[in-house]
């Protein structure tokens, strides 16, 4: 738990700090996401709450605030304007709109960056190593139970024990991201 203040910043004062932000009730799962994001760092949890909604991510739904892709959201009107328009954009103005857009890209690749800093850092056993490897080809958990001659369960083990030292919860980011090294 972080301090707010010198004071304690539990799960329920950050719910009200961001409350408070937000000048009006917000969806409880709005409210997991940025807990869960700023783990009670004010200042990170007030940068994400001003962020969303600049890019209009964060909006009220009828009462509520809420996350999520709303349909004014910046993200949205781009897609829906190279959509409209894909068949008649040339190669130099999709370079240009791929340009225009990269800043909107950063976040997400500075949160994989972030990833695969993590792993680095992620000590594996061998035997995780022979699993990892086997789903960066991948195989499912019987095909690498009978290569590595394990039980199903076993390698449903050793991927769970992956998955939390790799800080994701599927085969895909796992393998993505040990992939990229």
């Amino acid at each position: 738990m972080t301090t707010l203040n010198g004071s304690a910043y539990s799960r329920e004062q950050a719910d009200k700090h961001i409350t408070a932000m937000l000048g009006g009730p917000v969806a409880d799962d709005t409210l997991r996401l940025l807990w869960t994001a700023s783990q009670g760092d004010s200042a990170l949890a007030y940068a994400l709450v001003r962020g969303g909604l600049e890019l209009g991510e964060l909006a009220r739904h009828g009462e509520l605030w809420r996350w999520g892709e709303a349909p004014d959201s910046v993200a949205v009107r781009w897609t829906e304007l190279v959509e409209s328009r894909a068949t008649v954009l040339t190669d130099a103005q999709l370079e240009a709109l791929e340009r225009m857009v990269r800043p909107l890209v950063g976040p997400h690749e500075a949160i994989e960056r972030a990833r695969l800093t993590h792993a680095d850092a992620v000590r594996l056993t061998p035997r995780e190593h022979d699993v990892l490897g086997l789903l960066c080809e991948g195989l499912s958990a019987v095909a690498i139970s009978r290569q590595l001659g394990l039980s199903s369960r076993t390698v449903t083990k050793h991927q769970e024990r992956l998955y939390r030292k790799l800080g994701t919860s599927d085969r895909f980011r796992a393998s993505s991201g040990w992939l990229r090294r």
